[in-house]
């Protein structure tokens, strides 16, 4: 499916921004602070010190600390050019931006397709593309997450889109080539952040489990009783992929409540004497992290911010979902599977409102695409009605 002359104009004009963007926040981390790893909006450090730290270790051969594969391919890569230019890690994570685009198009075309679209195709086709385009400019914290320091969200972030596009053509296409290529990319997924490997294989799970059994309420009381067994009699059982018990992800947890316990927390214990209780809290805590900060989070201005520019747009956007929820097809649903599981995920361990803006990007990159594409089709229909009413 071409994307046209008009989308692929809009395409080159975000990648441009984006590589402005990063230029210029490099030269002013280099004004702050002479190196130009990071330049935070808001002050305070970042990852991308320790991965430019780890990265150095890596070019000079010596030990380094592995929390992901990340730290090993930027040292390698800045052997491989023979140079230490943060400005180098920068451009290799344009490229992270050039993949996330290309493929996040792609699940765009795979969504169209998915669709029988017979009036009005080429303007629903034109307008999915141009917002998904928009929404990279739109949705400012990931912009920030992206261009204000070498992060490694990106590559997490663009592995997550490509194994859900390569996934959707395996599993609805019957087409082996797809899965032969989704192999190697969940397992780099892995290596960039192991728990994103466990959502997406347990989303999977999640979603054929959910053909099978069809009805929501059926499969909603089945889990929350497979789950509610796990809770009482099975937390000390190490989940396969992280080699973590739940319990010590509810002590991460509350560990991160005793250290960080400032304006940015939600404050929302995990660790309660039974499971009704633990549903309750998690319930908050899985809201706090998907539409968050909710109103009773908000305590400084940071965090009025993202509320106004953040979590009522996606509220917006989840509700008109819902209220549309008759439109989507099989492939959406399973794009939002994953979304939705990834929330489920880091609403156990996370309970930092600034940690979730980075964290939950993948779950609204994912729901942004199916919104696109659902929204061009409502203002196709309505633009259909309303000339047919004008001409009666």
């Amino acid at each position: 499916m071409k994307l046209g002359s008009e989308v692929s104009i809009v395409r080159y004009l975000v990648l441009i921004y984006y590589l402005l963007a990063t230029t210029v926040f490099y030269m002013l981390a280099i004004y702050v602070s002479g190196k130009g790893i990071s330049f935070q909006i808001f002050g305070g450090g970042d990852d991308g010190l320790f991965y430019w730290e780890q990265a150095m270790n890596v070019f000079y051969d010596l030990s380094w600390i592995r929390t992901s594969i990340y730290p090993w391919i930027i040292g390698k890569y800045l052997q491989l050019i023979g140079t230490e230019s943060v400005f180098a890690i920068r451009m290799f994570n344009f490229a992270g931006v050039v993949l996330l685009i290309h493929f996040s198009l792609k699940l765009v075309t795979v969504q169209l397709e998915s669709i029988s679209l017979k009036k009005n195709a080429t303007e629903i086709r034109k307008r999915a593309y141009l917002l998904s385009l928009v929404s990279y400019i739109a949705y400012i914290s990931l912009f920030f997450n992206i261009t204000t320091s070498i992060f490694r969200d990106v590559w997490i972030y663009m592995l997550f889109v490509t194994a859900t596009y390569l996934a959707t053509r395996w599993l609805f296409e019957k087409n082996w080539t797809y899965f032969m290529l989704l192999v190697p990319t969940i397992w780099l997924l892995g290596q960039f952040r192991t728990y994103a490997l466990l959502s997406f294989v347990l989303a999977m799970s999640i979603w054929f489990v959910f053909t099978l059994v069809k009805r929501p309420v059926v499969f909603l009381i089945m889990f929350l009783i497979v789950f509610g067994v796990i809770y009482s009699f099975f937390m000390d059982i190490q989940v396969p992929i992280v080699e973590r018990t739940l319990r010590s992800a509810l002590q991460y947890r509350s560990s991160g409540l005793g250290q960080l316990g400032g304006s940015s927390q939600m404050g929302i214990q995990l660790d309660a004497t039974n499971y009704l209780g633990f549903l309750a809290n998690y319930a908050h805590s899985y809201l706090g992290n998907l539409v968050g900060p909710l109103p009773w989070h908000i305590r400084s201005v940071s965090t009025l911010i993202a509320f106004v520019i953040e979590a009522v747009p996606m509220i917006l956007i989840l509700g008109f979902l819902w209220l549309r929820r008759g439109w989507v097809t099989k492939v959406q649903g399973f794009i939002l599977t994953q979304a939705f599981v990834w929330n489920g995920l880091i609403a156990i361990t996370n309970d930092n409102i600034g940690t979730s803006l980075r964290l939950r990007a993948i779950a609204y990159l994912l729901i942004l695409l199916v919104f696109v594409v659902t929204y061009s089709q409502y203002r196709a229909e309505t633009g259909k009605k309303s000339s047919s009413f004008s001409r009666q």
